[in-house]
Formats: structure tokens, C-alpha cells, sequence
């Protein structure tokens, strides 16, 4: 196919320019603009996306503070949500109008995990999808569940279905299993509805009493405020009669596995998904051995993955937490209220 243009000829979306964020070196630092940019080209096998919002995730901040761009301008954001507008000559299951976000692997369909296919992560190893058009490849967008809207459907493709392989795709977590979630940002979140509808009982870590008092709104059992009670992971065992938890979602790295090994249950599995305060600490082979537990990593999870959570969604009428919404002129807002770490949830931003 042509430039996306001679597609959009058909449409509502006449626009020659979209808006975009790119990252740029300047001088020894990296720093976001929002510019104006020429209509992506699509080939055959791709589809045009009109975007509506885009969600944050912390690699957005890492992306600025850790230098990891080259010196070509790219653009960030791995997960967005819209419409498509024009469809490339080979693409057969994807029509336009279609509501859509991204995967958050381009190239994982299904089946095991393989290290080869962080060569193509959106906002990462690839170029992101924080633009007014974004051209992607149709394999790699998946439908918006019917009670969805865009603002929340932008918040799936990393953390919600990293969550979902944690909690439900990986554990199995079902009626009856104690699941401890540090944290209430996005993953945490997401861990938390997920576990509610499987009927487990869910146990949250925070250092803040309103955020907990918020989790057990949203179905949590019990809540852990780790600033007044720093050994957490004895609350854990006090509050499950010495049993501890089924599984446990250690999302903060290096300072927390310790405690997420003492935390655990008999045959308990643990959940490495974060390292928010680093990703080199270790764990206790002992303490993984004397209860025969297991401990694995979770990285996202591959498009059929995100198919099933979108069914367990819509069974459920599970929603979102957005916690707030910015245009996407106040990127830097955002970005400040992503490294405040003052919000539940996800951050959105909209075109």
C-alpha cells in the first residue's frame, strides 16, 4: 500500500501532520518534545491508528533518567488505545473503525516466552506509540472489550496483562488463595481486581493508610502500612493464622524479596515483576526451599495472553483504575505525577 494518506482519502481523517512526543539528546541529558510529524506510511500487513489515549508506565521515567536512547529522536510509551483508519492490502482481521490498542511485544503471539522478541518492545527497543497516528503491524493490536472506553482500554497491554499472567495466566489463583500485593500503582492494581474476581483473599502493602483504605474499597481483605510496620511480612503471617500467602507480587526489586520469601505460604509461588528499587538483589535458596516454593519471573505476556484477560474482563465487568487524565500538552505533568508515585492505579494522557 501506499502512504497512509491515499487510505485516509476514504476516511474522517484528512490530516496531513499528527502530533507526536520524541526524545531527543540534548547535550549530556535526554528530554521529550511534543512536535509535529509527518503521517506514518503503512505497508501491507499493517493498519493506521488514529490515537485517542496513551497510559505511562515507569519505564518512561527510566527512559529519560538512564540514557538509553540512541541519538535519533524516538518516541516513547508503550501502550495506547484508538481507532483504526486505514487498513494495509493484506490485513484481513482488522477493519476500519475498529477499536484497538497495541501488544506490548510486537512479535509474541502465543506460546513460550523467547528472549528474541524484546528486539521489537514498543516505546523500548521500537519506536512508541505516544503519537496522533501510529502505523503498527495487524498482528500486533488486539480488539477494546465492549465496556471499555479508550482512556481505559490505554492502560492494558503492559501492566494489566503482566498482572494477569501473575495473578491468573501463570498462578491459577483460585476461591480460597492469599495473594499479597505490594503497592497500589498500576500492576498492583490490576493483581488486585484480577485476584478479587478469582475469589481470593487479597492482602496489600503501602505507606499509605488512604491508599490502603482505597484497595479495601476495591476488594482488598487486608492492608499492611509498611512504614509502621517494617517487618510487613510478619503482618502477613498474623493475618493468615502463620499460613502466609499463595502467591506474592514482589514489584519492587532488591529491597522487598527477602521479606516477599518469608511472606510465602507452603508451596507458595513468588511473582518477580518489578525492580523499582533495583533489580540485583537476591533471594534465600533456604527460604525457598523449606517450603517448597517456587519463584518466577513475569514479563508481560504475549497477545493471546491479552485475549484471555479481555475475556476474563468482560465476564467480569472489571474497569480500570485511572486515577487522572492529562492532554497530552502536559507530558511533563504526567511525567511528575508518575515519579511522585502519589496516584493509584494509571496515569492517561489524550489526544
Amino acid at each position: 500500500m501506499g502512504t497512509a494518506l491515499s487510505a485516509l482519502a476514504h476516511s474522517s481523517e484528512p490530516a496531513a501532520k499528527s502530533r507526536k512526543i520524541v526524545i531527543e539528546r540534548t547535550g549530556e541529558r535526554y528530554e521529550w518534545r511534543l512536535i509535529q510529524a509527518p503521517m506514518p506510511t503503512i505497508g501491507d500487513g499493517q493498519v493506521l491508528v488514529r490515537v485517542h489515549a496513551i497510559s505511562l508506565n515507569r519505564g518512561d521515567l527510566s527512559r529519560l533518567e538512564r540514557q538509553n536512547f540512541d541519538d535519533a529522536a524516538k518516541t516513547p510509551v508503550s501502550d495506547a488505545a484508538g481507532e483504526v483508519v486505514a487498513i494495509g492490502r493484506s490485513v484481513k482481521n482488522v477493519r476500519r473503525g475498529d477499536r484497538v490498542t497495541n501488544t506490548y511485544f510486537r512479535n509474541w503471539l502465543d506460546g513460550p516466552y523467547h528472549e528474541r522478541y524484546l528486539d521489537a518492545v514498543y516505546g523500548w527497543t521500537i519506536e512508541g506509540v505516544a503519537a496522533e497516528y501510529i502505523a503498527l503491524d495487524a498482528r500486533a493490536v488486539v480488539p477494546i472489550a465492549e465496556h471499555l472506553n479508550y482512556n481505559e482500554a490505554a492502560t492494558l497491554p503492559t501492566t494489566a496483562v503482566t498482572a494477569w499472567n501473575a495473578v491468573i495466566g501463570r498462578a491459577a489463583t483460585q476461591k480460597g488463595d492469599v495473594v499479597l500485593v505490594q503497592g497500589t500503582g498500576g500492576v498492583s492494581t490490576f493483581a488486585l481486581q484480577f485476584a478479587v474476581a478469582a475469589g481470593a483473599r487479597v492482602i496489600v502493602t503501602s505507606s499509605s493508610d488512604e491508599k490502603l483504605a482505597h484497595a479495601v474499597a476495591l476488594g482488598a481483605k487486608d492492608g499492611i502500612n509498611y512504614r509502621k510496620e517494617p517487618e510487613w511480612s510478619k503482618g502477613v503471617l498474623r493475618l493468615t493464622e502463620g499460613r502466609g500467602a499463595d502467591l506474592v507480587l514482589d514489584v519492587v526489586g532488591k529491597s522487598t524479596l527477602a521479606q516477599s520469601v518469608d511472606s510465602l505460604a507452603d508451596e507458595g509461588t513468588l511473582s518477580i515483576i518489578g525492580g523499582i528499587t533495583g533489580y540485583d538483589g537476591s533471594l534465600s535458596a533456604w527460604g525457598i526451599l523449606k517450603k517448597s516454593a517456587s519463584a518466577q519471573g513475569i514479563f508481560v505476556g504475549s497477545r493471546a495472553d491479552y485475549l484471555r484477560m479481555n475475556e476474563f474482563m468482560l465476564r467480569h465487568r472489571l474497569h480500570p483504575l485511572v486515577d487522572r487524565t492529562y492532554p497530552i500538552e502536559q507530558y511533563a505533568d504526567a511525567l511528575q505525577a508518575m515519579a511522585s508515585g502519589n496516584f493509584m492505579g494509571k496515569i492517561v494522557l489524550t489526544f
